[in-house]
């Protein structure tokens, strides 16, 4: 399993590097596309600041989920003189926001015990099936 630890940058790009960045933001632009490309965190981070994510992907319709980040092209950034260049927008644009948005995420993986459910929440009574 892949591990970085959210202190060092450069153990984030070893597991997703710029070139995945630029397909799967690429591949996450097309506005057919049934599915959604990005990372997925598996753990928070231990005292030592590292944690486990992998690169994954979803389906469009899937319920949007608090540990799977999917970068997409940062176009609407461009300025008006960028935008009318004939020189294409780099691919890579957004990596590092996206590689401290992973960062962000891992920091906050998991649930808050203070927010959850107690055992005499009257929604979790009852028989299951």
């Amino acid at each position: 399993m892949p591990t970085a630890n959210i202190q060092f940058p450069d153990s984030l790009e070893r597991v997703y590097p710029p070139d995945a960045f630029a397909i799967d933001a690429a591949q996450n632009g097309h506005v057919t596309s049934q599915v959604v490309h990005g990372v997925r965190i598996l753990s928070a981070p231990n005292t030592s600041g590292y944690f486990d994510f992998e690169r994954a992907s979803q389906l469009a319709a899937e319920p949007k989920s608090s540990t799977f980040l999917a970068p997409y092209r940062r176009e609407a950034e461009l300025t008006d003189a960028e935008r009318d260049s004939t020189t294409p927008p780099d691919p890579r644009g957004g990596y590092e926001d996206f590689l401290a948005d992973i960062a962000a995420a891992a920091r906050q993986f998991g649930f808050k015990p203070d927010n959850s459910p107690g055992r005499n929440e009257p929604r979790l009574q009852g028989l299951r099936q």
